[in-house]
């Protein structure tokens, strides 16, 4: 009888620390993308204040409908562009979702439409050159 009240004590123990260590996991930095944090990390779409994604980033992990009240971020050091709006001032972009985003010239999905396949990365045309001011994971019409 000892042995199994042991025994169970044991897988308790063993089933409460495996718990434990996965909400740690799920709590830890950097586990998951922070969208809006400065690091375009897999699973976000960044837009860039300068071609060629250079200058700070603005990164987006789920559709944002008005870039109006957007900053570009950086993490450390210096980076162009910072503290500008992102809105009407996008030069480039990298897309390191899994999917397609989808970018607009106007809020609310308005005005021109590009599309951006998964892994993608340029510069703005000129049709989209510091014109951008919505992104969509999907497309928004």
């Amino acid at each position: 009888m000892k042995a199994t009240s042991t025994a169970r004590r044991l897988a308790g123990v063993a089933l409460a620390a495996t718990a434990m260590a996965g909400i740690s996991l799920a709590a830890a930095p950097g586990a998951w993308a922070q969208p809006d944090d400065g690091i375009l990390e897999a699973g976000e779409f960044g837009l860039y204040y300068n071609s060629g994604q250079s200058g700070c980033v603005f990164d987006l992990f789920n559709y944002d409908t008005n870039f109006s009240g957007d900053t570009f971020w950086r993490v450390s050091g210096t980076c162009t562009g910072y503290g500008q709006t992102t809105n009407d001032n996008t030069a480039s972009y990298y897309n390191r979702d899994s999917g397609t985003w989808w970018v607009y010239t106007d809020a609310n999905a308005d005005g021109a439409e590009g599309t951006l396949p998964a892994g993608y990365k340029g510069t703005a045309t000129d049709t989209f050159k510091n014109k951008i001011s919505s992104a969509y994971p999907y497309d928004a019409h």
